[in-house]
């Protein structure tokens, strides 16, 4: 048997708690991925911060049943541990994110999961905190920067954003999804509108045939869709300056 397997069938279960608990008792999980028993008696009463076994469970139990998002859940913390600092009496874990994405991924090379879901959950884990850290009040382009950065594993980093919270407190609770709504809303309406508007800013073609010297004819066209092809593909900005497109040109025109 794969040495994930049984950890998948826990993550994937009705009730993950329990089942992940009865790995921790009986070895397995210690004995495959050690960076999340780490995580057991790290933490509760008296040390300052949550407890991260507990908090980590729950997380699981809360995030909705993928695959992928189960498996960044149990890992998102485990970065915790290594970075847990107390210096001037304050409870940090500095770039904590970072450090349970490389656990992660060193944990999955070595159990040999899959390398696009490896991929795929470790972005999860990395890039969890720049969700949850929005805000009402950015603005559309930091909204957009965001989403971009993200698009691919976008919708799933939203939904283990929106299970990362145990607080006993209804309210606030209640505030952080509503606030990993609101993201997902701003994000989904912003995207639809660049999609109505062109790609490349007005004038743009004759700027081209001014600074590289053509005239018009098939050349310009192949390298305005090579332009749109780049803005697609996230290697430029869209509707940017045209200095911009006419530098890059200049420099990819071979």
């Amino acid at each position: 048997m794969d040495p994930f397997v049984p950890i998948d069938n826990a993550l994937l279960c009705k009730r993950p708690g329990p089942e992940l608990d009865l790995l921790l008792e009986t070895g397995v999980l210690e004995a495959v991925y050690p960076e999340v028993t780490a995580m057991v008696g790290f933490g509760g009463e008296g040390h300052g911060h949550k407890d991260l076994w507990w908090h980590t469970k729950t997380v699981v139990a809360q995030a909705t049943p993928s695959r992928a998002v189960r498996w960044a859940a149990l890992f998102h913390d485990v970065g915790k541990v290594p970075t847990f600092s107390r210096e001037h009496g304050k409870v940090t874990f500095h770039g904590h994110e970072l450090v349970s994405a490389r656990l992660f991924d060193k944990a999955a090379r070595r159990s040999g999961l899959d390398d696009d879901f490896r991929k795929h959950v470790r972005f999860l884990v990395r890039h969890l905190g720049r969700v949850e850290a929005y805000e009402p009040d950015w603005t559309d382009s930091a909204v957009r920067r965001l989403y971009r950065d993200c698009e691919r594993h976008f919708g799933d980093l939203l939904r283990l954003a929106s299970a990362d919270i145990t607080t006993k407190h209804a309210s606030k609770r209640r505030a952080h999804r509503l606030r990993m709504q609101e993201l997902a809303e701003r994000a989904e309406a912003i995207a639809e509108a660049d999609a109505a508007l062109p790609a490349l800013p007005k004038g743009l073609g004759s700027l081209v045939i001014e600074r590289l010297a053509l005239t018009p004819g098939p050349e310009v066209g192949q390298l305005m869709r090579k332009l749109e092809a780049a803005v697609e593909a996230g290697e430029l900005p869209p509707r940017a300056e045209p200095e911009i497109y006419l530098s890059w040109l200049v420099e990819h025109r071979g």
